[in-house]
């Protein structure tokens, strides 16, 4: 490898693991991670809160397929002791439709029972006798086509704003679901297509279906537990608080920040499209400041153990419903180990990519959470702690076309940088995880 000195913008789990797997394959390599904050881990936030955890970002982390590379990173970095994996209720999830929560199927019996049963089997035959399109298209125009506007409507609709925050109408099913896609592309019908689809193999250590067959896992002290792991043993490298003024590429790359100059022969970002954009060239930029993020708004908070009679991980709201909610997620339910066993913690998510940050600051959030969820309870929500974080670019949004704005970002970045991210290759820790580990394996070979 000719590039012995990296430095890398950003401490987040993209920056983290990008320098973790880096130092892994090719130990020699002086690295410098330069973070404009106090504090590492970016968007994986975990607070410890009268006993209880607190997730500020994601909550959880699949393990089974792609997910047994993040258990194969723990193990490796002795976290294996500190995991908890999701009780059983975490299985069973819920919409809040038509003034009430609805179970989405988990089992035969349940999906028997389901009020559901008739859409799901029109969808079924609908999917049957869909075609091949080429070209990108909207998760919302796509699922119409294979499954029908009502199925839409109530599932794809909630799962869009649930994990992406995002406007089925506006995100690219190219991006965000790309597995459809491909899938599409071999017999026009997913279902026909999925008989004959064999999943992708992953160069990972296999664990046992006892572990693979949970929903989520995380750790005892919150997913934070991971980032903080890997900056103590990247501690050396990091440098906190910088405040960068230039970036100059040439056969070296030079970073500016206050009186320091850092000097490296690769540039390896993995802040923010709309921060590094004003770094970088007017073209790279352009396709940069092109990226939305969707605000959002996450109130955390404890009620006594058993108040609510909860029994799931959560529910999501379809944007037919007209709230500024999103969804709640019953945290103590699925990881009972991450509080005391008198408290429960819930997280209600607001806003997404239908609302602006004005719209959401001239709401009272919290009141509008405990007015939905009384609405959704029937009684009044006596939170004995709770917390509101505003994020107003929380989740960038792979809209229409993402795809070919990730090409355009990488034919436009100089031959010495290398743009990695959450509004690259996939929002989820799986997907940056994984990216961040590919990308160091092609940069030793």
């Amino acid at each position: 490898m000719t590039n012995k000195r990296i430095i890398i913008l950003g401490a987040g789990i993209s920056g983290l693991t990008y320098a973790y797997y880096l130092k892994k394959f090719q130990p020699q390599i002086d690295i410098t991670i330069l973070e404009s904050s106090s504090r590492s881990g970016g968007v994986v936030f975990s607070e410890i809160v009268e006993d209880c955890v607190y997730e500020w970002g994601p909550r959880g982390v699949r393990p089974n397929g792609k997910g047994q590379l993040v258990l194969e990173l723990v193990e490796e970095l002795g976290l294996w002791e500190e995991l908890v994996f999701a009780d059983d209720k975490a299985k069973k999830r819920y919409l809040y439709h038509d003034g009430k929560l609805q179970v989405l199927p988990y089992s035969v019996v349940s999906f028997l029972q389901s009020p559901y049963r008739s859409i799901f089997f029109k969808a079924f035959w609908r999917a049957l006798r869909a075609s091949k399109r080429k070209g990108d298209e909207s998760v919302a125009d796509f699922a119409d086509r294979h499954f029908g506007e009502a199925f839409r409507s109530l599932f794809l609709d909630s799962l869009v704003s649930g994990v992406w925050a995002g406007d089925v109408e506006k995100m690219s099913v190219s991006a965000t679901f790309p597995l459809l896609k491909k899938l599409e592309q071999k017999k026009g019908s997913l279902i026909k297509s999925f008989f004959t689809h064999k999943p992708e193999l992953f160069d990972v250590k296999q664990y046992s279906k006892k572990v693979t067959s949970k929903a989520l896992f995380s750790f005892k002290d919150g997913l934070q537990v991971l980032t903080n792991k890997l900056r103590d043993v990247l501690c050396d490298h990091i440098v906190y608080d910088v405040n960068m003024n230039q970036i100059q590429y040439s056969d070296e790359v030079k970073v500016s920040a206050g009186d320091s100059v850092y000097i490296a022969d690769r540039l390896v970002s993995t802040i923010p499209s709309y921060q590094l954009s004003r770094f970088v060239s007017s073209d790279l930029a352009k396709v940069l400041n092109s990226i939305p993020y969707a605000p959002v708004a996450v109130l955390n908070f404890i009620l006594p153990d058993s108040f609510l009679d909860f029994d799931g991980f959560g529910f999501l709201v379809p944007s037919q419903e007209k709230s500024v909610v999103l969804g709640m997620v019953a945290n103590s339910n699925t990881f009972p180990d991450q509080g005391k066993s008198e408290k429960s913690v819930y997280t209600v998510m607001m806003g997404g990519a239908r609302y602006s940050v004005d719209d959401l600051k001239s709401l009272d959030l919290q009141k509008e959470a405990h007015s939905f969820l009384q609405r959704v309870f029937g009684k009044h929500i006596p939170a004995e702690a709770e917390e509101l974080m505003f994020i107003e670019k929380a989740i960038p949004q792979y809209e229409l076309e993402h795809v070919a704005k990730v090409n355009d970002v990488e034919l436009a970045s100089p031959q010495n940088i290398t743009i990695l991210g959450n509004y690259m290759y996939g929002v989820s820790l799986i997907d940056i995880i994984a990216k961040s580990k590919d990308l160091a394996e092609q940069s030793v070979t």
